[in-house]
């Protein structure tokens, strides 16, 4: 959806169109639900907070004050949904896919058994990571939110979502260095 277009929704919504919601749903719903299945361990738990995701947008939809972009609110609301049920339910987050890393991209003369087993251990290396990291990587790499987007998303400063992806990079390059060398062994 556009800017114009979600504000016209969310104005019919907030005079009491509750049928107008639908189109901010059918705009939003695979966007929310990707970025909740990249950390989430399955389909269902995601299926089930996106859905909480779009009733707290709904409740709390007259508290949106225009001044960020509503996909920038929304992606705030996912976000801290996605954790707070993490920490309720204590769900498994899964390995996030292998275009996030696009430094790390194997040489084009791999074979594919080595990209194969490159990819494993980025699912490995991911998979060690607490959930906010995986959040922050997945809006960075996969979904190609800008820096400042991510500090709005998140509320931290954008010189701390700086740090913290430099951070997480190195721990991924760390522990991908550990795989490879235990493998040498």
């Amino acid at each position: 959806m556009k800017n114009g277009s979600d504000l016209f929704y969310i104005a019919r919504v907030k005079a009491g169109d509750v049928r107008a919601f639908s189109a901010i749903v059918g705009g939003y719903q695979q966007m929310v639900f990707s970025i909740v299945l990249k950390i989430v361990a399955n389909r269902e738990d995601a299926e089930d907070i996106t859905q909480e995701v779009f009733i707290k947008v709904f409740k709390s939809l007259a508290q949106f004050k225009e001044e960020a972009e509503f996909s920038t609110w929304l992606y705030r609301i996912a976000y801290n949904t996605t954790l707070s049920e993490l920490r309720k339910k204590r769900l498994r987050f899964s390995p996030i896919e292998d275009s996030i890393m696009a430094e790390n991209e194997p040489d084009t003369d791999a074979s594919t058994e080595d990209v194969e087993v490159s990819l494993q251990h980025l699912d490995e290396a991911l998979k060690r990571l607490p959930p906010d990291d995986v959040f922050l990587v997945t809006l960075h790499y996969m979904d190609g939110q800008s820096i400042e987007n991510i500090s709005k998303i998140t509320g931290l400063s954008v010189p701390n979502v700086k740090v913290k992806l430099h951070r997480i990079r190195k721990k991924l390059a760390l522990e991908l260095n550990k795989m490879k060398e235990d493998e040498r062994k």
